[in-house]
Formats: C-alpha cells, sequence, structure tokens
C-alpha cells in the first residue's frame, strides 16, 4: 500500500530514513510510484518529510489519539504548496493531479490522490500507526472490529503486555495517551515536525555538533510549538534500548 510505505520510509526506533537525500526521495516514488521525479532540492526532502509525519499523526488518530498541538496546522500548511485538480482519462475515471508540474507537486499529487482513494473504498479508518511510543509504525489494522493499537501483537503489542506485568509504570509511559493533553512531546516530535533526523534535534539541544542555521532555525521552531522539554536521562535509556537490533518491537520483529 502506497500511503502505509510512504509514512514508514523512516523507521524512528533506530533513527533510520530512506530519503536521506533529495535523490533518495525521487528514487522512493520512482520505485514505489512510478513516477520520475528529478531536480528535487533540500527544501523539498524537508517538506515530503513534513508531510510524512503529519501524515502519520492523522494515522495515530485514526488509532483513536488526539494529535499535538498544530499538527495538522503544520500538515494542512506543508499541503498548501501541492494545488491539486480534478483531470478526467479517456475512459471516463477521475484523479487528482498537480496544477502545476514541479516535481514535488507531481510527487505529492501522488499521495494525495491515494489518500482520496482510501476514503473512497472505505479502507482509510483502518490504516493506523502503532500505539507504541517509540515506534509509531503505520500499518492496516485487519482487525474484525477495528480496534487494533499494535503494528505487531508479536512485537509491539506482546512487548507492551510484558512491560505491564513486570513494569507497569515504565510501560504506560511507552503508549501513547489518547488524549493530546497527557502527552509529553518526544525526539520523535520534534524531528518530524522539523523534518530532520533525532540526531539532529539532539545536536541542536545539546550542542554537540554544529547545525546549519536554517535546520537549527527550525528545530527550535518546532521545539517551541510542541513544548519540548529536553530529557537527557530518558533519552540516554532510549537509546540504549532501540540500540538492539533484534529488540520486540522493532522491524525485524513485525509481521
Amino acid at each position: 500500500m502506497l500511503l502505509r510505505d510512504f509514512v514508514n520510509t523512516v523507521e524512528w526506533q533506530v533513527d533510520h530514513d530512506e530519503w536521506e537525500s533529495p535523490v533518495d526521495l525521487g528514487s522512493w516514488f520512482a520505485e514505489h510510484a512510478e513516477l520520475a521525479v528529478h531536480d528535487l532540492s533540500i527544501e523539498d526532502l524537508e517538506l515530503a518529510r513534513r508531510v510524512r509525519e503529519g501524515l502519520r499523526s492523522v494515522l495515530l488518530m485514526n488509532a483513536g489519539h488526539e494529535p499535538l498541538e498544530t499538527s495538522i496546522d503544520d500538515l494542512n500548511d506543508a499541503l498548501g504548496v501541492v494545488p491539486l485538480r480534478m483531470r478526467f482519462s479517456d475512459d471516463g475515471s477521475a484523479v487528482l493531479a498537480a496544477a502545476h508540474s514541479s516535481a514535488l507537486e507531481r510527487a505529492l499529487s501522488v499521495v494525495m490522490e491515494a489518500i482520496e482513494a482510501a476514503h473512497h473504498d472505505g479502507s482509510w479508518p483502518r490504516l493506523k500507526a502503532c500505539s507504541r511510543d517509540s515506534c509509531r509504525w503505520a500499518y492496516w489494522d485487519g482487525s474484525r472490529n477495528r480496534s487494533g493499537r499494535w503494528c505487531s501483537m508479536a512485537g509491539c503489542g506482546n512487548y507492551v503486555k510484558m512491560r505491564r506485568r513486570n513494569s507497569p509504570e515504565e510501560a504506560q509511559a511507552d503508549v501513547i495517551s489518547e488524549s493530546a493533553s497527557n502527552r509529553i512531546p518526544t525526539l520523535v516530535d520534534v524531528a518530524g515536525r522539523a523534518g530532520v533526523s533525532m540526531k539532529t534535534v539532539s545536536n541542536v539541544v545539546t550542542g554537540a555538533f554544529n547545525v546549519a542555521e536554517p535546520t537549527r532555525s527550525r528545530v527550535l521552531a518546532a521545539i517551541e510549538e510542541l513544548g519540548y522539554q529536553p530529557n537527557l536521562a530518558a533519552r540516554a535509556l532510549r537509546a540504549r534500548r532501540t540500540a538492539k537490533p533484534d529488540a520486540p518491537g522493532s522491524e525485524a520483529a513485525r509481521d
């Protein structure tokens, strides 16, 4: 599924992004949407990442979670650069297409068309994001009553179940709250909003490495918008956990 694969181009548990460069972004659309897009810029890459994380916020809403403040506004702002128009093909079918012809507009219009198709065929509510805070992997909820919460019961579902048994408080901290007011913004939230990696956010927060001014300003703006409060001890603990390649709930453990 194009939408699921689009959102899952980043693995937040290990801070690995398939789109490390504009070329990677173009190659992904060529492979997954058979769309040739060239001459993409760093700004295009950052915008595509914002759209990706904005859609993840919507998929969390499909799973019963309220989005963090301004998340949907930021998604709508990012999508504002992709004006769409309806067009009809020779067989009479209607499709949405970019009103202009820039490479990024053509690419993102394919994503918007996929969303419209999912709404039309009724599959949209079943596309969700994992409720485990350190995961958030997009998945198709195939449960009969549409009550799925985890990308994989063998992975994240089983991991949270064991944590609840052994350490209820820590388990609760690793499950996304349904209420936005009860959620504490994390490094993942800041990275997604700014369109950068968690490592870049960490470099801005700690000052361990210099970060280019435009990127630094964007990260600081995301920190302010989300009200993020760095917790160095918690971040170190999370880093040790996610460094294990076969940790329960990792990509290798998913169905």
